[in-house]
Order: structure tokens, then C-alpha cells, then sequence
């Protein structure tokens, strides 16, 4: 008996070391997405959440940070040159790159996949200057640009390099919604409503990621996550302010501020009265007080900035108006407007992470005179209704990241229904982006942006508030690299501490 004791405690002790291994090796993670997405198309996106998670399925030409802190590093493309007067870049692919399916990837799935973006009507502003695509050979693809255009090589390092026999094989919904991508990370299921999973690609030109699963779990309230974040149920998320006293406190977690050019701002639809008349613009932003809202709606992570330009992006001026919390300058513009007060302005559209956000404009606004109805809806019905003009004012943060001209996006004819909320129409404001698209000289760029934002807030397009931190939480066992600019993530170069 003794002899068959020591067998099984010996097998007892075999197990516990087995599963202790287990344990120890961890290969799984788990990421929290405050919203579900709506599409996993690889250039017509036009969340965050989305963009998240094509960046683990697609790879890119090449890579630059969006703050320029680094030149641009060889991805698909191993090599490029431009031509001397700047119209011609020819890139040169690695030729060991498979899509998830197995295929080659070849210079034609580059031309298709640029191609696709020049006719997106969410991500086009990534190719702007691009005139055609060359095939040269299977591993040279150029790209001739209709004039020189200095952002260039940073709009199309965040275009997605999707398969062009893919999208010729399947339907243009399974396309959308089944990627076959050649990134570190392959798809592997949906389930609406509450996840989207992948794993691991073995066969990435760039090594085997260390994590082999990842589950991107949809928890729209903060406070949930946050408690699973403690928990362990997830690995990873971007975490709401409220939370952060809470997180901190606890040792197992580790905390990480992103910066981004992102903005939280008021958009009145311009296309409606009051909102056409400028002055009731002016009045709107007069009202909001910028330093209140920071505090109660972000604990003091945001800096309070009127401007759509974060202060930190090339082509922002301290000589560029800020609009400061006067109420008093707010009431004199709402009798010069006609407006008598109390008066009805409408409702105020958020989705329910913004309803904070939307109450605390509410109160501001009331204050001067102007009443208005909070409406919460779905994200993605959300925004359904803002790029239709369905709305009459909306509560929201936005980021147009890269090159500071991506804020075309914000203001221009042609982007009325996508991103430019405010449904603003300009003629003065449409040549004014068309000719800092085409300048190369940093001076001239800079003067041109002085006028466009100086013209912005002149006009009050926007009620800008401030440009939130992005706050991220994860297991305190998880390595993760510093945040660029934006705060985007590869979880390729995650790995659990050992």
C-alpha cells in the first residue's frame, strides 16, 4: 500500500507541475471593446474598435508613428524610392509575404488594395495625391501622384494590404466580415454582440507571436470592465477616467496614458436652424465651460482646447483664437442672433459612452437660456444617425490621426455624411485644404493651416472642448511596448511574463 501511496502521490505531484506549467505558460488574451463593431472591410472602417482589429489581421507597406518620431520602417515593402520631383514612389515587396489562405501576396494585391481606398467614402483621405497604380513586376508596384505631396508615405502606412483573388472568390459581405489578411493574427470567428476572436499566425514573415489567442470581448459599460480587468476575465482595455482611482490601487494592474490628437467636441448640424447662424455658434461655445467638463468628465486627464488642432500637431498656433467659458459674451450673442431666451435647441445625440459628456453640456447650455433633450442610442445606430444628418446637435470624441491635412475630413464638401459632422460647406475652406494638400514647403504648409484654423474658429464650426488622454489598464504579468501617438496597439509585441 505504501509503495502504490507514493506512485500516486508522485502522479498527484506529476499533475500539479503539468498544470502549474500551464499556468505559467500563458498563451491566451483577452481585450475589452467598449462597443461592437460593425464591419471588418479593410478600407472602409470607421471606428477605433475596427481599426484595432485589423490592425492584428492586415499589415501595411510600411510603418511610421504617427508623431514622426521615427522614419518609416519596412513592412510589406522592404525598399523604396521617389523620384526627384516627388511624383513617383516605388516600393519593393518582400516576396515571402502569404495571406492567411496561403497565397502570395504579389504586387497586384497592392494596386487592389490601394486602389480600394482611392474609392473608400470613409478612408480615402490615406491616398490623397494618388493618381495610379503600376504593376512593374510581381515584387514592384509605383505609385504615381498627381503633384507632390509631402504626407504621402504616412497616409497610405496605415492603408490595410488585403487579397485581391480573396475579394474576386467571395462575396462583397464576406469580404467585410471574414478577413483574409497576411498580418500577424488570423480570423477566426464572430459572434454579434459579444466577441470577435483570432489566432496566431505561424507563418508571419515578421516571427510567431508569443500570444496565440486573442478574444476582443464587446463590455460597454466601464465600470464592468474595469471589475474584470481586477478580476482577470480580461487581459487589456481602454479604460474610462472614472476608473482610474480604482485601478490604481491595485497591484496587479498597470496603468499606461497614450497621447493622441483625438477631440472631444459639441457638432451642431449646420444644415438646421439655429446652427446656420454663426453667432448662435459662437454663443454655443462661449457657454461650454472647457474646465468644468475636463474635471467631471475626465478627472483632469484631457487638456482643455478649443481648437479641432490638438496643440501638439503641426499647424496649431497659440495666435489662433481660444473660445474661454463666458457666459455673459454668450447671452449678448444670443440677443444679437434674436434668440430669445428660454429657448428650445433641440436634442443632443449620444451614444451611451458620451451620455456623461452630453449632461454636462446640457447644463452649461441651459445655463444661458438654451434648453435641449438628451436622445441615447446604439453606437453603431449612433452613428448611422450623425453621418445622415439625422440629428440636431451631438456629443462625441473624434481622432483624425496622421498628417494634419486628415482634417479635411472635418471640414470639406466632399465629407459631408462621413466625417465632417457639422454637415459645413465652405468654397474659401475647400481650396484652402486643396492647396496645403499640394504644398511641400513646411513654411507655406503652416501659414496655409494658420488660415484654416484661425478661419475655423472665427466660424465656430465645431464647439471643440478638449483632447482627451487615452487611458489604457492591463495585467501587471503582460509586457506591453510604449504607446505612440494615437495609442495603437500590435499584440504581436505583447508577451506574458514568464
Amino acid at each position: 500500500m505504501k509503495k502504490l501511496s507514493v506512485i500516486a502521490a508522485a502522479a498527484c505531484l506529476g499533475l500539479m507541475l503539468s498544470v502549474s506549467a500551464a499556468a505559467a505558460e500563458k498563451t491566451d488574451l483577452v481585450i475589452a471593446m467598449d462597443a461592437d463593431i460593425e464591419t471588418l472591410h479593410p478600407s472602409d472602417y470607421s471606428t477605433t474598435i475596427e481599426i484595432n482589429i485589423l490592425n492584428q489581421v492586415y499589415d501595411k507597406l510600411i510603418y511610421m508613428n504617427p508623431d514622426g518620431a521615427e522614419d518609416p520602417e519596412p513592412r510589406i515593402a522592404e525598399s523604396w524610392e521617389i523620384s526627384e520631383d516627388g511624383l513617383d514612389y516605388t516600393f519593393h515587396l518582400r516576396d515571402d509575404i502569404k495571406f492567411h489562405d496561403g497565397t502570395p501576396l504579389t504586387a497586384e494585391d497592392v494596386k487592389f488594395s490601394l486602389e480600394m481606398y482611392q474609392n473608400s467614402d470613409y478612408q480615402s483621405a490615406n491616398v490623397d495625391g494618388l493618381d495610379t497604380v503600376e504593376v512593374v513586376d510581381d515584387s514592384t508596384v509605383v505609385c504615381h501622384l498627381s503633384s507632390p505631396y509631402s504626407p504621402f508615405l504616412l497616409g497610405i502606412s496605415a492603408c490595410n494590404i488585403a487579397s485581391k483573388a480573396y475579394s474576386e472568390s467571395v462575396s462583397a459581405e464576406e469580404f467585410a466580415s471574414t478577413p483574409n489578411g497576411c498580418g500577424p493574427y488570423r480570423y477566426v470567428s464572430r459572434a454579434s454582440g459579444s466577441n470577435v476572436v483570432l489566432e496566431a499566425n505561424e507563418d508571419y514573415y515578421g516571427g510567431a507571436p508569443e500570444i496565440k489567442k486573442v478574444t476582443f470581448e464587446v463590455i460597454p459599460d466601464t465600470t464592468t470592465t474595469a471589475i474584470a480587468l481586477q478580476t482577470g476575465e480580461v487581459n487589456f482595455a481602454e479604460i474610462a477616467s472614472s476608473n482610474l482611482v480604482m485601478l490604481e490601487s491595485n497591484p496587479q494592474i498597470t496603468i499606461a496614458e497614450a497621447p493622441t490628437s483625438g477631440f472631444t467636441y459639441l457638432s451642431m448640424n449646420l444644415e438646421k436652424e439655429p446652427f446656420s447662424d454663426v453667432l448662435v455658434r459662437q454663443a454655443i461655445n462661449y457657454a461650454i465651460n472647457r474646465e468644468n467638463l475636463v474635471m467631471v468628465c475626465y478627472d483632469g486627464k484631457a487638456e482643455v482646447n478649443s481648437n479641432i488642432c490638438a496643440k501638439s500637431r503641426f499647424g496649431y498656433s497659440d495666435d489662433q483664437m481660444q473660445y474661454g467659458y463666458d457666459p455673459e459674451k454668450a447671452a449678448e450673442l444670443l440677443a444679437e442672433a434674436g434668440i430669445e431666451t428660454p429657448y428650445d435647441l433641440g436634442k443632443i445625440l449620444v451614444a451611451e459612452k458620451y451620455e456623461n459628456l452630453a449632461t454636462v453640456i446640457q447644463a452649461d447650455l441651459a445655463a444661458v437660456g438654451l434648453n435641449t433633450t438628451i436622445v441615447k442610442e446604439e453606437f453603431n445606430t449612433f452613428i448611422g444617425d450623425l453621418t445622415s444628418g439625422n440629428y440636431d446637435l451631438c456629443a462625441l470624441e473624434m481622432t483624425l490621426e496622421g498628417d494634419t491635412q486628415q482634417l479635411a475630413l472635418a471640414f470639406t464638401t466632399d465629407w459631408i455624411g462621413m466625417a465632417n459632422n457639422a454637415r459645413y460647406s465652405d468654397e474659401e475652406m475647400d481650396a484652402l485644404f486643396a492647396e496645403a494638400g499640394v504644398v511641400n514647403d513646411s513654411e507655406e504648409r503652416e501659414a496655409i493651416y494658420d488660415k484654416i484654423f484661425t478661419k475655423a474658429q472665427d466660424e465656430a464650426v465645431y464647439a471643440v472642448i478638449c483632447n482627451p488622454q487615452t487611458l489604457y489598464a492591463y495585467s501587471a504579468d503582460l509586457t506591453v511596448p510604449e504607446f505612440v501617438l494615437e495609442g495603437y496597439y500590435y499584440i504581436n509585441q505583447f508577451s506574458w511574463n514568464s
